[in-house]
């Protein structure tokens, strides 16, 4: 077969994997609740696994089949397979009703989505297969196209939108097809029907690019109505709801809403901010400059413009908000242009790193209601939240005061309170960091209970300086002529858990035995809405309402790590049951090949999501972490697997364990120096920083990329005839590894989630070791048998 068709095959094929995998990501999260988000992950790697067992288990059926015609096969299938899932996904929106239907409508999109991934899976395993002595130049074509995959998805995603480019990746999997089908051993009626099937696809991508036809109607159980707006984004999708006369609203993934401020130029139309528990911060003192993190449409803009804030700063990490919904008409002219008003400045970016790589002190720093519940395009990072809540940014914030400033945040008070509770702990960290004693006089909070409702806004005030008499007296006073509820103030001090946390010598033996997790969170492990201890992961299910909803999702990731354990045992015995020789000779042999390719899998993905992380500190957004540093690493990766050509057959598994050695001894020394490189480089500006980011990856990516197309070498001198099981085990592993690390995130940090994706590698070091020594001495007994004979007749 023409290897410069097939390889390039396999990289288009790696390619629209990833681009898929992240756009379903994109897709569950706009048209289900995040924490299904991780059902696309799951379901890339599970459909690689599987195939891996497939091909090996019907592997003898399979050879009689040419490795172009199987390639084009699979990679067409792959195609119209995608089309299918993204219809069915459309088909079964998920609701609220009571009963069954939901289930049965999860598990239709989980085998419909399941399928392309199996069938791209196939394709590589069966090219992995057939081409194992040219591995090392393979895998660089599999990695490159997956690179360029993670290069093109955040532009695609903000140029056609999830659905279109889900058309998209069916169209260019048809086009890999008709790759495989120029060689000369497929038959002439495949190669028409692979082209075909790719001419329909991209035309049906056509169609939808101009009509708009295939388009969401329902999401998480409401259908969409009087949508005037709607755009995609690599980390969101914006839709605009209403009309001239009610007024617009704009919702995040048809989820977090945020009205459109009307009239912004006429301040006395806008009284009704002297009595918003958003706005209370500015009873305490009057502020002539205020950061505004998370403005959305302006509601926050608009109370400190009515309070004669004469210099206001809103940063908004959405671009479409920002730019498409504020900055242009129809919506330009609703608010009389409040984001173009002299006194105010908006800023496109993450709040905590404009707040970092600025100089610039606030009188009053605020933040209402700034949730992360939209899945980014990082995908299985759709637990992760987005660093503003930790002690580390409340450090920043602070720093970022005047001497009498004063920080203001708005969460949804529900029972238990484990919002507002985090937000003390948070302070009470802080404060020991900086320095600040007396935190029962610079702590304020108030709710709004006159809604009735399971869920009300309740705030949180702090002042850099103590709150003096007066200052805490006009809020109290606001607050008993509008309603409020004094949950704590300096003057006030209910017998509730609030007032015993801030007055508490030692806050920690407050929130220590609290029967939920409310301790303070830092950027090691940055999960402020997750409140569940692993005693109760339970009561996700009993729970009810908002705090439901905020914890349901850990329990979704504990119970995928159960299960995709158990699949990793199944993808390591389960071909037995079909194959019962399979171990038959050899068998610690094979078994350590298999949990060496096991770790590898599971020690990749989990350095890779942690490193995808601890990135997003430095650069300032998720998306642009997501980018620099899976590009880097993929890229870096297939570098290093060219490299591996270059070693010497005979010593493979001595270099492999150096490889593997020096991969481990790396990664301890990144999770020590990250930290302060990040700290002492934040300032710089963001192209220098990407630039530092790449240097700082490449290394560590060279030697990750070497392991795999080693293995395989070594693999098919002993045992080829397992390869495609071990690539099996290698994407069940894989599965495991993406939940696991958030797992080990969520119970101690990222920190230990690298150290548990270096420990994978020494146990991997280990294994292939164990194997390599038991085929020397196999092959050893196996001489010397042969010599006894020789040297008998010798001997007579």
């Amino acid at each position: 077969m023409n290897r410069k068709l097939a390889f390039f095959g396999i990289s288009l094929v790696s390619l629209s994997v990833l681009v898929l995998e992240l756009g379903l990501t994109r897709l569950f999260s706009a048209t289900m609740y995040y924490h299904f988000a991780f059902m696309a992950i799951s379901l890339a790697l599970f459909g690689s696994g599987a195939s891996g067992v497939f091909v090996y288990i019907f592997q003898k059926k399979l050879s009689a089949v040419s490795t172009p015609a199987a390639l084009a096969t699979a990679s067409s299938f792959f195609g119209v397979s995608t089309v299918v899932a993204l219809i069915v996904i459309l088909s079964n929106p998920l609701t609220f009703e009571p009963g069954m239907a939901n289930q049965y409508r999860l598990i239709a999109i989980y085998i419909a989505c399941g399928l392309p991934f199996f069938f791209a899976g196939a394709a590589v395993t069966v090219a992995i297969s057939r081409f194992a002595r040219e591995i090392s130049r393979l895998y660089l074509f599999d990695l490159a196209g997956a690179a360029a995959g993670c290069l093109l998805l955040i532009p695609i995603l903000n140029w056609i939108g999830a659905i279109n480019t889900v058309l998209l990746v069916a169209a260019l999997a048809s086009g890999a097809a008709v790759l495989f089908s120029f060689d000369p051993a497929v038959r002439l009626f495949q190669r028409v029907a692979c082209g075909v099937v790719a001419a329909g696809l991209l035309g049906l991508l056509g169609f939808n690019l101009i009509t708009g036809r295939i388009e969401i109607r329902m999401a998480k159980g409401f259908a969409e109505r009087n949508v005037v707006f709607s755009k995609w984004n690599s980390f969101s999708r914006i839709t605009v709801e209403g009309d001239e006369r009610t007024g617009y609203e704009i919702k995040i993934d048809s989820d977090a809403a945020t009205r459109i401020v009307p009239r912004s130029n006429n301040i006395r139309a806008h009284s009704y901010q002297f009595g918003r528990i958003e706005a209370l911060a500015y009873h305490v003192r009057p502020a002539s400059t205020a950061l505004i993190i998370g403005p959305g449409g302006g509601m926050d803009v608009m109370g400190a413009r009515v309070f004669h804030v004469n210099s206001i700063t809103a940063v908004e990490v959405n671009p479409i908000i920002a730019r498409d919904v504020m900055s242009s008409e129809r919506f330009l002219n609703f608010s009389e242009g409040l984001y173009h008003q002299p006194d105010v400045r908006v800023v496109v970016d993450e709040g905590r790193s404009f707040i970092r790589s600025s100089a610039k002190k606030y009188d009053l720093i605020q933040a209402t209601m700034v949730d992360t519940w939209a899945a980014t395009a990082a995908g299985a990072f759709a637990l992760t939240e987005n660093n503003l809540y930790t002690v580390e940014a409340f450090d920043d914030y602070v720093n970022h005061l005047t001497d009498d400033g004063v920080l203001t945040m708005t969460r949804w008070y529900f029972e238990p309170p484990d919002q507002l509770l985090r937000l003390v702990s948070l302070t009470r960290a802080m404060m020991k960091d900086l320095g600040i004693s007396n935190p029962e006089r610079h702590i304020m909070l108030i709710r709004d209970p006159r809604s009735k409702d399971e869920r009300t806004p309740a705030t949180f005030i702090f002042k850099k300086s103590e709150l003096s008499d007066d200052e805490v007296k006009a809020i109290e006073k606001v607050a008993e002529a509008i309603g409020f509820e004094l949950l704590y103030t300096p003057l006030t001090r209910p017998d509730n858990l609030f007032t015993t946390m801030i007055t508490a010598s030692n806050a920690a033996d407050v929130w220590g035995p609290f029967e939920t997790n409310i301790e303070p969170v830092r950027d090691n492990n940055p999960f402020f809405f997750n409140s569940l201890r692993l005693s109760n992961l339970g009561r996700a299910l009993g729970g009810t309402g908002e705090w439901q909803k905020t914890n349901l999702g850990t329990l979704v990731l504990f119970s995928l790590f159960g299960v995709t354990s158990v699949l990793v045992i199944v993808f390591i015995l389960g071909p037995l049951v079909f194959r019962r020789r399979a171990l038959a000779t050899r068998t610690k042999t094979k078994l350590g090949y298999l949990l060496y390719f096991a770790c590898l899998g599971a020690g990749f993905i989990i350095v890779e999501m942690a490193m995808v992380q601890k990135f997003i500190l430095f650069l300032g957004h998720p998306v642009y972490a997501l980018a620099v540093v899976l590009f880097s690493i993929l890229t870096f990766s297939a570098i290093g697997s060219q490299l591996t050509g270059r070693f010497n057959e005979r010593e493979l598994g001595g270099t492999l364990t150096k490889v593997l050695l020096l991969l481990v001894a790396l990664v301890i020394v990144y999770i020590l120096v990250l930290p302060p490189i990040f700290y002492g480089l934040v300032h710089l500006a963001l192209w220098l920083r990407i630039v530092i980011a790449v240097f700082l990856i490449a290394p560590l990516a060279v030697l990750m990329g070497m392991p795999m197309p080693t293995g395989i070498k070594i693999l098919s001198e002993h045992a080829a005839e397992i390869i495609p099981w071990a690539w099996g085990v290698n994407g069940a592993a894989s599965v495991m590894g993406t939940v696991a690390a958030l797992v080990i995130a969520i119970l101690s940090g990222f920190n230990q989630a690298l150290a548990a994706g270096s420990a994978l590698y020494l146990i991997a070091m280990v294994c292939v070791r164990a194997s390599v020594k038991g085929v020397a001495v196999v092959e050893e007994l196996s001489e010397d048998r042969q010599a006894e004979p020789n040297e008998a007749i010798a001997a007579t």
